[in-house]
């Protein structure tokens, strides 16, 4: 009985061993397995690595019969600039004596070009110092003589003033005594019925043209001229004869111009007045009414800017 359970469990620990074997063999072949894999992906590696570095020492080798290339050209263009900067030192030196040569000569030549020179110009002011005094001699005396032809021109012009004056005073006194007359016929020509006949105004309009006349030549000149201010009293008092007799004179000389104004008008265009004025700055015969009628336009002169 003892052989047989001793027996029992030889057979039972050889059925246990053989099993452990072939787990144990079975684990081997599986790491074998793996390991023959990780050994072929690691030789298709190197082969790629292989195809890689000798590709690479291909670009090496391009590169190293470049970069000979390139020093060899290096080389050629070193051996040219060092060629060309001593050719340019050449030049430059020759230049430079060349040029300081040729300033050693402007140098001389300015020299005497400016004592030359420092000689003319100093006949030339010398000169021109004399031509000034002649010069100025010459216009003084023209200066001179032209202040004496002026002088004798105003004296002249005084003297005719004074004849306007003293002739217009007389046709002053002339027109005063012939309006004194006209009245007085006018007085002995009233009809019986005591009522005035129809009055000719001829005289006063003639007078009252006489009048501007006289006024446009008084405002032109100079209140000193002998005779002038007696010629204003005079025709102040022909003025207030014509209105004791119902006559008024309107000049609007130097008045703004308007178009309702009942006058004859020549326009003529003075840039110099303000753009847009209108100004009557002349009358060849005045606006005459009698009592309160107008029987005379003015006839004006108005200057424009528009």
């Amino acid at each position: 009985m003892n052989k047989i359970l001793i027996s029992l469990l030889l057979l039972v620990g050889l059925v246990c061993n053989a099993e452990a074997d072939n787990t144990g063999k079975q684990n081997v072949n599986d790491k074998a397995i793996n390991l023959t894999e990780q050994i072929e992906k690691i030789s298709r590696e190197n082969k790629s690595l292989n195809s890689q570095i000798s590709h690479l020492r291909k670009e090496v080798t391009i590169l190293q019969s470049k970069l000979s290339s390139v020093e060899t050209k290096g080389d050629s263009v070193d051996n040219v600039l060092k060629e060309s900067v001593f050719s340019n030192k050449k030049l430059v030196d020759s230049n430079h004596k060349a040029a300081t040569e040729q300033i050693k000569a402007v140098n001389e030549t300015s020299q005497s070009n400016v004592h030359r020179l420092t000689l003319w110009g100093t006949l030339a002011i010398v000169f021109l110092i004399l031509a000034a005094i002649v010069i100025y001699t010459i216009l003084h005396r023209g200066i001179t003589k032209g202040s004496d032809a002026i002088s004798a021109i105003r004296a002249a012009q005084g003297n005719l003033e004074e004849e306007s004056v003293k002739l217009d005073t007389k046709l002053v006194e002339l027109l005063d005594k012939q309006l004194a007359y006209e009245k007085e016929q006018d007085k002995e020509k009233m009809i019986p019925s005591k009522q005035a006949a129809t009055p000719n105004h001829a005289l006063a309009l003639k007078v009252a043209d006489e009048i501007t006349r006289i006024e446009k030549n008084l405002s032109r000149m100079d209140p000193t001229v002998k005779g002038y201010k007696p010629l204003v009293k005079a025709i102040g008092r022909i003025k207030d004869n014509f209105m004791a007799n119902g006559y008024e004179i309107v000049t609007y000389l130097g008045q703004p111009y308007n178009e309702g104004m009942r006058i004859n008008a020549e326009f003529t265009i003075d840039e110099n007045l303000p753009t847009g004025t209108r100004t009557i700055t002349s009358v060849s015969k005045p606006q005459v009414h009698y009592n309160g009628e107008l029987i005379q336009k003015a006839s004006v002169t108005v200057s424009q800017n528009i």
